[in-house]
């Protein structure tokens, strides 16, 4: 098992860019983007439990029987994590007041829905696809406002939350759609799962390497 881990090509680009986010850590420990290394090291390590999952059900922290070799549930815990705190970090660097208000609402909105979507779709056993797509379309448009707001910022290309922004637009623009079609794949259609397999994985290398671009071209902030 410990073989097909280490073995796992996305694995190492998660730890490349928590090695790369510890390095240029003293460029923005004092911004609100601190947490970050924190964040991606939560990232791995539920990667590298789902994968455990997949591997050998009977290692499944959370769920025995039946139903042992579902990792949802992770993903489901993870998900809101990840949205709450890139929301928070987009409402703090908009000066829109508008924007902010948009973001605040919105993200009450994606817990209560994300609260509703597990009480009718089991958080165990299936995908929760209607708060992920709610809240993949809510960050979207919260990175594609940072990047307006600030594209006559001389800076622009410097800012680690620039290439942050970049990542995650792409990630998602990909993935939220892709986690539809997951959704209605079954036994009788899964070649489809192999044809959209590829994409999935393009942008995750796209996102990472998006961090990573970030984390060593950026521009300490001035004191």
């Amino acid at each position: 098992m410990l073989e097909i881990i280490f073995s796992d090509h996305y694995l190492i680009l998660y730890v490349a860019t928590i090695v790369a986010s510890i390095l240029s850590y003293k460029k923005y420990f004092e911004s609100k983007l601190r947490f970050l290394p924190i964040l991606l090291t939560y990232i791995l390590l539920t990667e590298v439990l789902g994968l455990v999952i997949q591997l050998d059900p009977e290692l499944n922290p959370f769920i025995t029987g039946l139903y042992s070799d579902y990792n949802y549930i992770i993903y489901y815990t993870y998900s809101i994590i990840f949205f709450c705190y890139f929301f928070y970090i987009y409402w703090y660097y908009t000066s829109s007041k508008k924007i902010k208000n948009i973001i605040v609402y919105g993200g009450i909105a994606y817990l209560i829905i994300a609260i509703i979507n597990a009480y009718f779709k089991s958080i165990i056993t299936e995908r929760q696809l209607f708060s992920y797509t709610y809240g993949s379309l809510l960050l979207i448009f919260s990175a594609l406002n940072f990047i307006v707001e600030n594209k006559s910022n001389p800076t622009l290309f410097r800012r680690l939350l620039f290439w942050i922004s970049t990542g995650l637009i792409t990630y998602q623009s990909i993935y939220f759609p892709i986690n539809i079609v997951h959704s209605y794949i079954t036994q009788e259609n899964i070649d489809l799962y192999y044809q959209i397999a590829p994409f999935h994985k393009a942008a995750v290398v796209v996102l990472y390497s998006c961090f990573i671009i970030g984390f060593i071209t950026m521009k300490p902030k001035i004191k």
